[in-house]
């Protein structure tokens, strides 16, 4: 049995429909490949196509799988139905840094765990405070604030079964010059992270420095590649930084940019991580060939070191 089971975090923003049964009157409505990427029941396929063993829900797929669906299980079922499991869903913990706000930011992180058990995942990966912008520099207090409730949060999800992974952005208000205080700030025995290998290294970090570190707190990777490596505090911490509309990306495939991802692997194999890996491909145009992309290095060129 593989030690690494393959996730995609899904980025496909908006499935309108469940399963599309008339799909050649469907295409020729548009006669497009809208048609391909507008069912669930497609792009769980794709999923298990190109190899992945799960698929970690975003926030905005949880309001529509609602609708088409009625109740998580129901979607968990679809998911089981085709030969995929759900490994866990994003959060992000706005506020968190502010004292008035504990309960309100306490009561939507236990929410979210409660969502996350029905799905069946096990990680609710967390972003731990709100971007930079508007919000940074965070001073001991604010980030008391937000370990605090995180904390919390994390315990409440251990006595469900699930971990909380803390997960930096590049341009979260939690960044380069108080991550590593924070994440000591935050009780080990409830809180864990989840490591975004690209956000670390455009955050200026060492990703193998890192994981060396902090390896036993890590329960789970978003794993993706970058060419950009530590980013000017100028450029991360602007307005809507990872927003961009001309073409540049942040973020590429496994393999596609500068990252020792093999390095990291060796790792991985050294300290016998086991558990779910992320791929997460936002910013792609072309969502199916990053899917496959990811996969494959995984499979081919990181299985090789371990799996």
């Amino acid at each position: 049995m593989s030690n690494i089971k393959l996730s995609h975090m899904n980025h496909w923003k908006t499935i309108p429909y469940k399963q599309i049964d008339n799909f050649r009157d469907f295409y020729y409505e548009d006669k497009s490949n809208i048609a391909y990427y507008s069912d669930w029941d497609r792009i769980l396929r794709y999923h298990k196509a190109t190899g992945y063993d799960g698929i970690e829900v975003a926030p905005w797929d949880v309001a529509d799988i609602l609708k088409l669906f009625g109740t998580p299980k129901d979607f968990t079922d679809f998911v089981k139905d085709h030969g995929l499991e759900i490994s866990g869903m994003f959060h992000g913990a706005d506020d968190s840094y502010r004292a008035d706000k504990y309960d309100e930011v306490l009561a939507a992180g236990k929410a979210a765990v409660d969502l996350c058990a029905e799905l069946g995942g096990k990680h609710l990966n967390t972003c731990p405070c709100n971007n930079y912008y508007g919000v940074g520099p965070l001073d001991d207090e604010a980030l008391k604030n937000a370990a605090r409730v995180i904390s919390d949060i994390g315990e409440y999800a251990v006595s469900k079964g699930i971990q909380i992974g803390l997960h930096n952005e590049f341009f979260c208000a939690v960044n380069k010059e108080n991550h590593h205080k924070f994440i000591e700030m935050t009780d080990p025995r409830y809180v864990f992270y989840c490591l975004d290998t690209a956000q670390i290294a455009i955050m200026g970090d060492d990703l193998l420095k890192f994981y060396e570190t902090y390896h036993d707190r890590i329960c789970t990777f978003h794993l993706k590649d970058t060419a950009s490596i530590a980013v000017p505090d100028s450029i991360r911490y602007d307005q809507d930084v990872e927003i961009r509309d001309d073409g540049w990306r942040w973020f590429w495939e496994p393999g596609e940019g500068v990252l020792d991802l093999e390095g990291l692997w060796q790792l991985v194999k050294k300290y016998g991580f086991k558990g779910w890996v992320s791929i997460e491909d936002d910013g792609t145009p072309d969502l199916l060939a990053s899917m496959a992309l990811s996969s494959y290095y995984v499979k081919e060129v990181l299985a090789k070191i371990y799996q």
